[in-house]
């Protein structure tokens, strides 16, 4: 509390030409004891008082004279930012009953008097004890307030709560006759503090301070039940033996280990990493890691989530094998680990010419097939959400089987990801990986597609016949994509191959044995298509073994970041920028939107961004119009029709209304809609309609 809370403000001022009737006047109308006298310029000269007043009447002065002569020109004056302690401190210091309150130039603002030095005492007062009240209430230790009688005035609500006793109960009882086993007496006739003491409070083993109040006025008990204690100290007693024994596992290994937290700062090293970076402990924790190895890609980590795992490194002019592995704690990442593998590295020599071999060889069937990416893992599905991890740990364990797998989730979720991820985890993949669009293909091939045909079986059929892609994927894996589309006569044959592990290519009597894991997608309901009959109970079924269901990006939120920092340094290399983030207003932009073309809507914003960036960092300008709007409203072309809904039952009066809203621009409705333009063509001529 300052000055300022405590003066009394706009106070008339006088004048020394002012006469003594006016002064008079004045103070009976404020009802003030005094006021302020200043110069021409408005300083503070001096303060008139009742008792001026009254000297000058008694010395025969007329109410027509100046009060020039009769003012105090010794004032006391308090600066308006004073504080309450030192204000106090000159209040009782001073024989004074009226000060000035003056700014830093002199000039008068108000007067304070011990009148309101006793109000703004009250109006401490009552705030310290709203705040006492504030904390006595909240505190999780019990406390009990006795008099000094010994009655009982007061107990907390943590103290009812362990010892299962109401206030309304012990207010103004004995403390004796209540609670047994404690006695007071040296507290309260001798004024002594005890501490540590430990007794039963109505059968609760407690643990107690106890505090006299003033001079024989009573006394408090702070108490705490040992059980909590106990559990504290059992939990601080796991958590002792857990670090131990994690510090002993890092240590036995022959790999330096280092732990970062979420600002990339060293927070656990082992006796190896110390031993390759030549350094003792306490030189290396709370380093930056990017100070301590060169060409860190922790820091990566850290922004994506993203493991990476027995990867070449040079460090120090040589070539290590280093690991890397996020830290994540309910959806954030609060850390990572690295591992560098530096001795015994005559196997990973031999290991490493091998490999050496293998890319020669790799890269001779590069230039014969043309270049080709590298396998999806699971290591590269970037996610932090707990969900979308434990759902790729249970595909991965999955994988190592070989039932069909079902995915299913809204289009861009990533279902193509899990499919190849699972591929290359399980033991078909040295096999050949095959997907097929089951959407994209047309009726009348579909099963020629899939089962190829013998030479000869149709007009313009390619002599010595074409292998189908369950031929083609024979060893390996098949992944059917969008599954729903596929026709009910194609379903039935599926089935069989599915039941009997072999097939008969079109024209051909032949039976073709093949051994090939299915894995199938949808983001079409097939339940409510079994129902309407669109799609077979028993094929369903069949394909149902293992399922999986891909979780939208808007509900997992805390994805999105992560996923930007990949798609920026991607597009980084492609584009030759240097974007290392987001603007603050961009971040909030991204999480508020729902994303209803999941993460591949959020991949094609991120790489438009890119593409008109200027900076270090995407502005919102970036951004495409749609989402810098404050209230997105996406195609609401009538009352129960919404984006949303239009994603989710894409059906001919959708499509139709999507066109009108757009003129007619395909690349805009797919956009908007979530989909790509291949599949906007697509359902555009399965339901033949005119985009004019």
């Amino acid at each position: 509390m300052l000055m300022s809370d405590m003066m009394t403000r706009d106070v008339p001022l006088l004048h020394t030409k002012d006469t003594l009737k006016q002064g008079v006047e004045l103070l009976r109308c404020t009802k003030l004891d005094a006021l302020p006298v200043v110069d021409e310029e408005g300083s503070l000269i001096g303060i008139f008082t009742k008792a001026n007043v009254l000297d000058a009447f008694l010395a025969g002065a007329d109410s027509s004279e100046i009060i020039g002569q009769h003012f105090n020109p010794q004032v006391v004056t308090v600066q308006v930012d004073a504080p309450y302690r030192e204000v106090e401190q000159r209040a009782k210091q001073s024989s004074v009953g009226t000060g000035v309150v003056v700014d830093k130039n002199g000039k008068a603002l108000g007067i304070f008097t011990k009148v309101d030095m006793i109000l703004a005492l009250f109006r401490e007062a009552e705030q310290l004890a709203t705040k006492l009240s504030t904390v006595y209430q909240a505190m999780p230790n019990g406390i009990i307030v006795v008099d000094q009688d010994n009655r009982i005035q007061q107990i907390n609500p943590a103290g009812e709560k362990i010892l299962g006793l109401e206030q309304e109960v012990l207010k103004g009882r004995l403390f004796d006759d209540v609670i047994s086993g404690l006695n007071l007496n040296v507290v309260l006739k001798q004024s002594k503090q005890l501490a540590g003491v430990q007794t039963q409070m109505n059968n609760v083993t407690v643990l107690c301070n106890i505090s006299p109040v003033g001079e024989l006025a009573g006394t408090v008990i702070v108490f705490q039940a040992l059980t909590d204690f106990d559990q504290v100290a059992l939990e601080l007693d796991a958590t002792k033996r857990l670090y131990e024994t994690l510090l002993t596992v890092t240590n036995i290994g022959y790999e330096a280990i280092f732990v970062v937290d979420d600002q990339g700062k060293i927070t656990l090293v082992n006796e190896a990493a110390c031993k390759f970076f030549n350094k003792r402990e306490e030189e290396l924790l709370q380093q930056p890691i990017d100070q301590v190895i060169e060409n860190t890609r922790l820091l990566r980590t850290l922004k994506t989530g993203m493991a990476e795992t027995n990867e070449v490194q040079v460090i120090y002019g040589r070539p290590y094998i280093v690991s890397r592995l996020p830290i994540v704690r309910q959806g954030k990442i609060i850390g990572a680990v690295g591992k560098i593998i530096f001795q015994k590295l005559e196997e990973v020599k031999d290991l490493a010419q091998k490999l050496a071999q293998m890319d020669l060889e790799l890269n001779f069937y590069k230039e014969q097939v043309g270049s080709t990416r590298l396998p999806v893992t699971f290591n590269q599905i970037v996610t932090v959400s707990q969900d979308m991890r434990r759902l790729k740990q249970e595909a991965e364990i999955a994988a190592r089987g070989n039932s069909t797998i079902m995915l299913t989730g809204e289009s861009g979720t990533g279902k193509e990801l899990f499919a190849e991820a699972i591929h290359q985890a399980s033991p078909y993949r040295n096999g050949p990986y095959v997907k097929v669009n089951c959407a994209a293909v047309p009726e009348n091939l579909l099963e020629s597609e899939f089962f190829g045909y013998a030479s000869g079986a149709f007009t313009g059929a390619q002599k010595g016949g074409k292998a189908g892609k369950f031929a083609v994927a024979n060893g390996g894996t098949l992944f059917l994509d969008e599954i729903g589309d596929m026709s009910l006569n194609l379903q039935s044959k599926l089935l069989r191959v599915l039941e009997d592990r072999c097939f008969e290519p079109v024209g051909s009597n032949e039976p073709v044995k093949v051994d090939v894991r299915i894995i199938a997608a949808t983001n079409k309901d097939l339940i409510q298509k079994v129902a309407s009959g669109e799609f077979r109970s028993d094929l369903y079924y069949r394909l149902n073994v293992i399922s999986f269901r891909l979780l939208p990006i808007r509900d997992r939120a805390e994805d999105i970041i992560p996923l930007v920092h990949v798609f920026l340094e991607r597009l980084n290399q492609d584009f030759g920028k240097k974007i290392s983030g987001v603007t603050s207003g961009v971040h909030k932009i991204l999480i508020n939107h729902r994303w209803p073309g999941n993460v591949r809507e959020l991949k094609n914003v991120i790489e438009r961004a890119v593409n008109f960036a200027s900076g270090e960092l995407l502005e919102a300008a970036d951004l495409p119009f749609y989402l810098r709007e404050e209230k997105q409203e996406f195609l609401t072309l009538a009352k129960e029709w919404n984006l949303e809904n239009a994603h989710e039952h894409l059906d001919k009066e959708t499509l139709e209304k999507a066109l009108l809203k757009m003129n007619g621009n395909k690349s805009e409705v797919a956009r908007l809609l979530g989909i790509s333009r291949s599949w906007l063509y697509e359902k555009i001529r399965r339901y033949d309609i005119n985009p004019r």
